[in-house]
């Protein structure tokens, strides 16, 4: 089970054909894609998924426990080839380790993050503020079940100092409220789980991953990522072995390879820079890479990530409620869907 874009068919079908060659063995995949960190637990807890692909704040989320009740099982990363080329600073956090145990290896990073149809602007948004001019109403799209994020970047948009923007008793009133209403109320649409072309396309602004960018920019709309000066809220994503896999050997192996086969350069390059517009997790990759993708992404300055954005925090049971109501409270009377 993972995020839509990092079990693409043309690499599935490779990833195949290399394990038949290498085991004999016909492998088949059955994937699940996500669309909120929620649908994970179930089907984790019932063993009916050996991978997982979890943002870096579910790991230790005091709703699922995944490590503290042994849903996941540690990584031996010797056996991941690949493994030394990760970024350090994402390699090493300890959101995925417990103790001196790994149990999530990074593979893409992002940001929930401001992009803008450069077809449409004179001028690059410099803030985030642009949100809230009158002629932007209804040309803007958001995240409709990113309540963490969306709650986070109107506090960053109000001049919150970062280390607040996560807790709710200082988000807790009028003001901040009527600005998160007027957020969602004047939103033209809301992409779920992944903010695809067809949920960007025509607007003139959107606040998400920017996994249909890349699509935008053939079609004709040159869609670009904003640097609003308040700064962007990041996240990280890491493959994970669930509990099912802990009896079965083999089945490891081929999760170790599948691990491997991420965070080759194909995939890197290919489908997270290229595909999907995401930031990659290796530092590797330089000579694939054209200087105007390496410019962009920093891929030549692998601390630029961690020093220039804000990894979304580990939420406590009380924050995470009181966001819950807060955004309960943003979205009444609105109808939040998928357009089709």
């Amino acid at each position: 089970m993972v995020w839509e874009g990092y079990a693409p068919e043309p690499l599935r079908y490779k990833f195949k054909q290399q394990i038949l060659e290498k085991y004999n063995c016909k492998l088949t995949f059955d994937v699940v894609y996500a669309e909120s960190s929620e649908q994970y637990f179930p089907l984790v807890r019932k063993k009916d998924v050996d991978l997982v692909s979890l943002t870096h704040h579910h790991f230790k989320d005091d709703r699922f426990n995944y490590i503290f009740n042994k849903m996941l099982i540690p990584v031996d990363t010797s056996k991941i080839h690949h493994y030394e080329g990760v970024m350090s600073h994402l390699r090493n956090s300890p959101v995925i380790r417990n103790k001196e145990k790994v149990f999530g290896i990074p593979i893409c990073q992002g940001l929930y993050a401001l992009t803008y149809n450069a077809n449409k602007f004179s001028t690059i948004p410099t803030s985030w503020k642009v949100l809230w001019e009158e002629e932007y109403k209804e040309q803007y799209v958001i995240g409709g079940s990113e309540f963490l994020y969306n709650i986070c970047t109107v506090a960053l948009a109000m001049g919150y100092p970062r280390e607040s923007i996560s807790k709710f008793d200082k988000l807790n009133n009028d003001i901040f409220k009527q600005q998160l209403r007027l957020y969602v109320k004047n939103a033209a649409r809301y992409w779920i789980g992944q903010d695809k072309a067809k949920d960007l396309r025509g607007m003139k602004l959107s606040v998400g991953w920017g996994d249909g960018l890349y699509t935008l920019r053939e079609e004709g709309e040159n869609w670009q990522f904003a640097n609003p000066k308040e700064g962007c809220v990041s996240w990280f994503d890491s493959i994970a072995l669930t509990w099912s896999l802990r009896d079965q050997p083999f089945k490891q192996q081929i999760a170790y390879e599948w691990i491997d086969f991420l965070l080759e350069p194909e995939f890197q390059v290919e489908y997270i820079i290229r595909d999907i517009s995401q930031r990659p997790v290796v530092t590797t990759i330089n000579s694939y890479l054209t200087k105007e993708e390496i410019n962009k992404m920093k891929i030549d300055d692998p601390d630029f990530f961690r020093e220039n954005y804000i990894l979304l925090p580990n939420f406590s049971k009380r924050d995470r409620n009181g966001f819950s109501l807060l955004w309960n409270g943003a979205i009444k009377g609105i109808e939040i869907r998928e357009i089709k």
